[in-house]
């Protein structure tokens, strides 16, 4: 409660906060980090990682940031402990948080979240792209090409095969992005086999129907 309680209080103001590697995200230099200034006091350092715990907790604690944001940057034990009490939130700016130490982020009172539904679309888009590359044999159609042999346009070296009615296995393919590639795998004609340790797909699934 003390915790959720800082975190309203922060809210009521518009916090310091500092993105700690951000060109990790905005690697092209084209995002847009206006909407974030709107609602903080907002430092961008644009490195693509630090690595230092002490240049770390530096940075952090000279800018007196009470949100941290990071983008797949392991951020050190020994820095997180030497952060200053006007931390009150971590935010891993992508799904995975392994590089943030929670339980000892916590421990300091310091919130830690992430943004689940970050690149749903991009990932899911990209397995498909995986899927129909091989099923066209791209990657070897290119490579020959690359090597001046074009020898596949005359007889056909490499297999090619339609994706529509084969099966693609899902493992554990039941949350946000599993389901989005099924979203673009099935007006594919494909198959999607999704698995579960349960054995059927959560209540309230939107291919909850059409569970075998």
């Amino acid at each position: 409660m003390a915790m959720a309680a800082a975190a309203t209080r922060i809210l009521m103001r518009r916090p310091t906060a500092i993105f700690l590697n951000a060109s990790r995200l905005d690697y092209d230099k084209a995002l847009d980090f206006s909407r974030l200034q709107k609602i903080t006091n907002l430092t961008v350092n644009s490195v693509d990682a630090m690595t230092d715990a002490d240049e770390i907790a530096s940075l952090v604690n000279s800018s007196n940031s009470e949100i941290i944001i990071t983008k797949e940057m392991e951020v050190p034990l020994a820095a997180v402990q030497k952060f200053s009490s006007n931390v009150k939130l971590m935010c891993e700016a992508g799904t995975g948080y392994n590089n943030i130490p929670i339980d000892d982020a916590r421990t300091k009172g310091i919130l830690v979240c992430n943004i689940p539904t970050y690149s749903t679309e991009s990932v899911a888009h990209m397995v498909i792209t995986y899927v129909m590359n091989f099923s066209a044999a791209i990657f070897q159609q290119a490579k020959m090409l690359h090597e001046g042999n074009q020898s596949n346009f005359r007889v056909f070296q490499h297999p090619i095969y339609e994706i529509s009615n084969k099966k693609i296995g899902l493992i554990g393919g039941s949350g946000t992005i599993g389901t989005a590639v099924a979203d673009v795998a099935l007006p594919l004609g494909m198959e999607v086999l999704i698995s579960s340790r349960s054995g059927r797909l959560p209540k309230g699934h939107k291919y909850e129907n059409n569970d075998r």
